[in-house]
């Protein structure tokens, strides 16, 4: 690279710099935050999981409700229980399936009543630095659960205590709810093309 274009590059960083450092020093608070990552696109699920085994890389104790999924075993999970860190984590599944599977209302309904039990629970808990609600938007969609009490419940929550909630199509007091929001495009998906979902790569 030319010396020029060197400078210049390196300019650019430093402003960058004084930016990134500003916007450090303005993040003082410290507080458990709630995040959503909602959208169409490949990956909610697998995000969350990235962020507990991050959190229990750093030591913490956590808990998982997964509403909907359970019925098959995906390499998360597996891998979850395999690992001596599962003692830290408390976990339930729905494990009623998908409900345009089971397409039984009722049946669904007393399954997510019952993960919501274990939801509520977790979220009381102020030992529990991560509670992770995987699909939870789904059980607000088909109005399994009570969006107000759901919303009422991790207001609530412990003060340090960080929720992650996946799933499509989250309703707008979620939206409201979450300090952090991600979006997952779903820009091209090889299963749409005919691509089997593949062991250790889609569950």
């Amino acid at each position: 690279m030319e010396e020029g274009k060197k400078q210049s590059h390196n300019a650019r960083m430093q402003r960058k710099k004084e930016v990134v450092d500003a916007a450090i020093e303005r993040a003082q608070e410290e507080r458990g935050i709630v995040i959503l990552i909602t959208g169409n696109g490949k990956g909610k699920t697998t995000s969350a999981f990235g962020t507990l085994y991050r959190a229990l890389g750093h030591g913490h104790r956590a808990g998982v409700v997964q509403f909907i999924k359970g019925t098959q075993a995906t390499g998360e999970v597996v891998f979850l229980r395999q690992h001596p860190a599962s003692a830290a984590v408390q976990y339930h599944a729905m494990a009623t399936g998908f409900t345009w599977n089971t397409q039984n209302w009722d049946t669904d309904k007393r399954a997510a009543d019952e993960a919501w039990a274990q939801a509520a629970s977790m979220l009381a808990d102020p030992a529990l630095n991560l509670v992770v609600l995987d699909e939870l938007t789904y059980m607000l969609k088909y109005n399994y659960l009570d969006t107000a009490t759901v919303v009422d419940a991790i207001r609530a929550r412990p003060s340090m205590q960080t929720v992650i909630i996946t799933g499509r199509a989250a309703k707008p007091e979620l939206l409201e709810l979450a300090d952090t929001v991600s979006e997952i495009a779903d820009c091209k998906h090889a299963f749409k093309a005919g691509v089997k979902a593949q062991p250790g790569i889609d569950f």
